[in-house]
């Protein structure tokens, strides 16, 4: 059987998603190794086709090598086959037509990372950072290490009922670039990201474990029949007993969005309690406040989390606004981009240049870098 390049590049976004049946995957199986583009005839506009084709080698060598780790080297092949033929492609159009968006850049704009401050019970605030440097802190009972790698950590709990356990709160907080993790009180692990606050208590007490968030965050909570976690979240609680699942509460996204990986979580707000499954995603509207769950592809949605950026079928706005709180830009539009969606799958290491690059490819969409503001264009 014969795919022609658009087959086999909308096959292999389904295969990205994890949309893909066992037919379709062997089908992907079989063809890499006997790839044919059957509608890709050479201009000779577009230069040599041998050296051409050796440099656009050579350059997706370079921009997919640091993603290797993630990706098995079948999914690679696949994913520098896909990437070859779309460069190809538009090798006359996008590279010899228009400038590379990384020449544009007066300086490079460079990837996030482990950022974050911690207000302490009494109003202090700590700076963190990735190298672990600042000496452990008590409050409320609770001795506060700072890990290397973006990780804070509380340990040696003062019991309920002595003098130091009185119920104080902290709040870590990441600015746009940046992110943390945090091991609560209770053990549970907190993964925030970029623009996020996290709330909680210095040592869990009483019936409930309550924390406050602003933002996203992924949370593998620890088991506590006993003590049910409760993440409050924009008029909407999350209870859970022991569970994995990442809620998405942005102040500029029209929905918030909770998914979960593992375990089981009930929503409930004003109006309504909505139970939720391994796989599914609850979307409440800010709207009217009504909730409604679907069928999720979970990589997608913690993807962030795993250090990716993974977009299937988003709209370039939404894409863009996860690029502004990573990389710290602004965005702005010109011309009509509502009917643009766009797929791809990118290490959140690599320089923003890089991410432009990959989405630019689709031959539909072009950015012009003005400092930190990125205008996006048709």
């Amino acid at each position: 059987m014969f795919m022609n390049k658009h087959e086999y590049v909308l096959l292999f976004e389904k295969h990205l998603a994890g949309q893909t049946s066992p037919e379709e995957e062997k089908l992907l199986r079989d063809y890499q190794d006997d790839f044919d583009i059957i509608d890709l005839p050479w201009d000779e506009g577009m230069g040599d086709e041998a050296k051409v084709r050796a440099v656009l080698h050579k350059n997706l060598n370079n921009e997919i090598n640091p993603i290797v780790k993630r990706l098995d080297y079948k999914r690679w092949s696949i994913a520098a086959a896909v990437l070859l033929i779309c460069s190809l492609g538009l090798y006359y159009t996008v590279v010899q037509q228009k400038p590379d968006v990384s020449q544009q850049l007066a300086h490079r704009i460079t990837a996030g990372g482990n950022k974050a401050v911690l207000t302490l019970s009494d109003g202090a605030k700590v700076t963190l950072n990735n190298d672990g440097t600042v000496d452990p802190i008590t409050d409320g009972g609770a001795t506060i290490s700072n890990k290397s790698q973006g990780l804070l950590v509380y340990n040696n709990i003062t019991r309920p009922g002595t003098a130091k356990g009185t119920n104080l709160f902290n709040t870590i907080s990441t600015p746009r670039g940046g992110q943390y993790q945090v091991v609560l009180p209770d053990g549970t692990k907190v993964w925030l990201n970029a623009s996020s606050s996290l709330s909680f208590p210095t040592y869990f007490s009483g019936l409930e474990r309550r924390v406050q968030l602003k933002g996203e965050a992924y949370f593998e909570v620890a088991k506590n029949a006993r003590m049910p976690f409760k993440v409050d979240v924009k008029g909407m609680t999350v209870k859970v007993l022991g569970t994995h699942f990442n809620v998405m509460a942005y102040d500029d996204e029209q929905d918030i969005h909770t998914t979960l990986l593992e375990g089981s979580v009930a929503l409930s707000n004003s109006r309504q309690v909505q139970m939720l499954k391994p796989g599914e995603q609850a979307i409440l509207k800010k709207s009217d406040a009504s909730i409604d769950l679907k069928k999720v592809n979970t990589a997608e949605f913690v993807a962030w989390k795993n250090g990716s950026f993974m977009f299937t079928d988003e709209n370039i706005e939404t894409i863009m606004r996860k690029i502004a709180r990573w990389y710290d830009v602004d965005v702005s539009y010109k011309g009509n981009l509502a009917d643009k969606v766009f797929a791809g799958y990118i290490s959140k290491d690599e320089d923003i240049s890089e991410v432009l690059k990959m989405l630019e490819l689709t031959g539909t969409i072009h950015f012009k870098v003005e400092g930190r503001r990125i205008v996006v264009m048709p």
